[in-house]
């Protein structure tokens, strides 16, 4: 049986979502900024009435740890022809992925998955070879746990230690 996936590119790499985990895949407009959010959050977009806030994929893959930044700068370039909002199923469904460009769907038999090796991150579920490309399938609960795990380190004062309080 052939699962759909719902695909797309960040950071020159091609990732995906099983389509039970997407509510559905949106053109942004309008993409407010969050005062004062980490990098990861993008920003916040209206959906059908609906207020999503973004998680920007780039910025939170981004290992070389290029900093804190504010979700005006994750904006820059939003907002064109090609950004979209992937938004996740329940329970997460106030959240969404944000896409610099074109979302497509996939499909690739259960047998040829390649589990996750004990180096590659704890969001990568598995890597499915489809066609010629390899397919970074990520984990939707590691992948926010690694948001909230961002956001927390956003709030923690410097030089010291969790629960010290400025």
């Amino acid at each position: 049986m052939q699962d759909p996936i719902i695909t797309f590119e960040a950071r020159c790499e091609w990732y995906g979502l099983k389509a039970k985990d997407v509510r559905e895949v949106t053109r942004l407009r309008g993409v407010r900024a969050v005062p004062r959010a980490p990098g990861v959050i993008a920003g916040l977009a209206e959906v059908h009435g609906r207020i999503v806030t973004l998680i920007d994929l780039e910025r939170l893959l981004d290992t070389a740890g290029a900093g804190p930044a504010s979700s005006r700068d994750a904006l820059a370039g939003v907002g064109g022809a090609d950004a979209y909002g992937v938004v996740l199923a329940l329970p997460f469904d106030h959240l969404g992925i944000l896409v610099r460009n074109e979302v497509d769907v996939a499909s690739s038999a259960g047998e040829d998955v390649e589990p996750r090796t004990r180096d590659e991150a704890s969001w990568l579920q598995a890597r499915l070879p489809v066609g010629d490309r390899l397919l970074n399938l990520l984990s939707v609960p590691a992948l926010l746990a690694r948001v909230e795990e961002s956001i927390r380190a956003g709030f923690r004062p410097e030089g010291g230690g969790e629960d010290e309080i400025p």
